[in-house]
């Protein structure tokens, strides 16, 4: 639907959608609202689609409507021309001779190209339509699911039955993954770093495998083949994802070749240095032209001769000469070869402390500590001077990214030990965990300065909640502060007695989310409440503010002196906001009364007395 609102170029003032069900399940519905667009749902799940498509209404500023039920004509008056698109592209796709594309984008275009041949016809009846849309804004909404994975020590990670494979660098780093219909987008913290296509599980429960050979190659080649007593040959031969290792057709016919005509160790060897070679010289598709052509003829590769016709050529390096006089050359430094290039290796330590140097100018720590692990592995595996340069921007890029999460989590306050997974969402049932992890992912609602309100009374979790939201979005790339309402109103009027509000204030945009946690121990004093009230105006609809408090709205009365103050205060507050009440028991209460019981004598030794008692 994004898609089609910025190919019209404007936005309907109304949306309507139909119940839906998933797979023509009858189980009953568990949770309803009026613009809900799925029905038939578990209730984490519904409530997840229901927000999610309440925010893309509210972005483009559209009123979410359902269908009428026992109208027939409402869903016909859709279903019908889809049904007719439908059978129109299967037509097209018969006149065209085949259904196969050489990729998806192919085939994308096709489609593109097809509609718009369609919508000529009714060119006229859009151009009316567009006259009365609204403007669209000034950015798109976010497609896509949110979630985080570990890159495990095999070098990828899981993902709904699917085995992702990363560069060996990210083993141990905790990613953001947004999962989009046709690819997977992986974020460091706000960096991205790469984007995955994305496998679809199978439907019997098995992993499938989403596999680049070159996140793989560099392990593959220290140990091509390894045999051992008891579970036989491991490396290349025992890999799960052994198919769908193999880049192109001809390389997989390759690896059978050798494996019918070699020893089983010479033929992996002579596989992965193939697999190698294409890697680092970037020429996959012309050695499988090449590889297909050889095994036509019946015969192997020869892995010199490949090397030989795949190796830079000489002629296309830069050729620099340089005059040295006699002078120069009694004056060249010991190690310079005669056409004034040094001969100084990466171990040199005059050249390590000069570049050691040079680093620390530029800023690049994690290059500092890297650099000379990798030019030695460069230069024994003849890594490109481009490919060296790009693996150690990424590290410095993964390296920035996860001292930027933890610069930031020292700067929050949060207090420690409050995560979403310490977090009993059992025991307030009110919650919902789709709902939180919805608020988590944060790009919807913090980037319109939306609000959280978190209502309960004591001891009911609003300061963990509260704190767990605040330590994803930290993980997601935001910024966040974590104080008591009481510790930053007397900031503010210690700032306020200086002549510096405005300015202390301003210093506060920098987070993107303040929490204030415990909004009603606020004593009713005129300065004290009107610093609160000038920091809620100053960030409405600009930055967002979280508040946990234990009174509801209609007992603010206590907080702000002024009604009128108090009625502000609110309404700035609940417009755009999301909330949240946990109206539960005290934790505290509940964990006192059962620590002042006691475990207690088991049922099972429990006497006739004792059971009277």
């Amino acid at each position: 639907m994004r898609h089609a609102l910025w190919a019209l170029g404007g936005a309907p003032h109304e949306h309507r959608s139909d119940s839906l069900s998933f797979g023509g399940r009858k189980v009953p519905r568990t949770f309803r609202r009026s613009t809900s667009p799925f029905r038939n749902l578990e209730r984490d799940a519904d409530t997840d689609w229901t927000l999610r498509y309440e925010a893309l209404c509210s972005h483009y500023a559209m009123a979410p409507s359902r269908n009428n039920r026992g109208v027939a004509h409402e869903n016909g008056a859709i279903e019908g021309p889809h049904g007719h698109l439908k059978r129109a592209i299967a037509d097209a796709l018969l006149l065209r001779g085949t259904p196969d594309f050489g990729d998806l984008a192919a085939y994308r275009r096709f489609l593109d190209e097809f509609c718009g041949r369609r919508n000529a016809h009714n060119r006229k009846r859009i151009d009316a339509e567009r006259a009365v849309l609204q403007p669209l804004p000034a950015r798109r909404t976010t497609d896509g699911e949110e979630t985080h994975v570990t890159v495990t020590s095999s070098g990828g990670f899981i993902l709904r039955r699917v085995f992702y494979t990363v560069p060996s660098r990210l083993i141990g780093h905790r990613l953001r993954v947004r999962l989009h219909d046709d690819r997977l987008d992986l974020y460091l913290g706000a960096t991205h770093l790469l984007t995955l296509p994305r496998g679809r599980g199978y439907g019997d429960g098995r992993c499938c495998h989403v596999v680049d050979y070159r996140h793989v190659i560099h392990a593959l080649r220290r140990k091509p083949f390894r045999r051992r007593r008891t579970f036989g040959s491991t490396a290349l031969p025992g890999l799960v994802y052994r198919d769908q290792l193999f880049p192109r057709d001809a390389y997989r016919q390759l690896y059978e070749a050798a494996m019918a005509a070699l020893p089983e160790k010479a033929a992996c060897k002579l596989t992965v240095d193939i697999l190698a070679l294409a890697h680092e010289r970037g020429c996959e598709a012309e050695l499988a032209t090449l590889i297909t052509g050889i095994l036509a003829a019946g015969a192997l590769p020869d892995m010199a001769a490949l090397r030989e016709r795949f190796s830079p050529d000489p002629a296309t390096l830069p050729n620099i000469t340089v005059l040295i006089s006699p002078l120069e050359r009694l004056q060249r430094p010991p190690g310079c070869r005669a056409d004034g290039r040094s001969r100084m290796t990466a171990s040199d330590p005059i050249d390590a402390a000069r570049l050691n140097l040079l680093l620390n100018e530029l800023r690049l720590p994690a290059i500092k500590h890297l650099w000379s692990a990798f030019t030695e592995r460069a230069d024994k595996e003849g890594w490109p001077a481009a490919r060296l340069l790009a693996a150690l921007a990424e590290h410095e890029i993964a390296e920035r990214g996860q001292r930027r999460i933890e610069r930031h989590l020292a700067e929050a306050r949060l207090p420690p030990g409050k995560t979403l997974s310490g977090f009993n969402f059992d025991a307030v049932p009110t919650i919902s965990k789709a709902r939180v992890m919805a608020l988590v992912a944060g790009d919807s609602w913090l980037e319109t300065g939306a609000n959280l309100i978190l209502f309960g009374p004591p001891g009911g979790g609003k300061t963990h909640l509260a704190a767990a939201i605040g330590l994803g979005l930290i993980e997601n790339g935001w910024r966040v502060l974590f104080t008591r309402t009481t510790d930053l109103v007397q900031k503010l009027q210690v700032a306020r007695r200086e002549l510096a509000l405005e300015a202390a204030i301003a210093r506060l945009d920098k987070y993107q989310l303040i929490i204030l946690d415990d909004l009603a121990y606020v004593t009713k004093d005129q300065p004290e409440t009107s610093v609160l009230f000038e920091l809620i105006s100053a960030r409405y609809e600009r930055r967002s503010i979280a508040i946990t408090a234990n009174q509801p709205f209609g007992d603010w009365n206590r907080i702000f002196p002024d009604p009128a103050m108090t009625l502000a205060a609110v309404d700035r507050l609940v417009h755009h906001s999301t909330i949240l009440e946990l109206n539960v028991e005290s934790y505290r209460r509940r964990e006192a009364i059962d620590h002042q019981r006691g475990p207690g004598r088991p049922a099972s030794r429990a006497t006739l007395k004792t059971q009277a008692d």
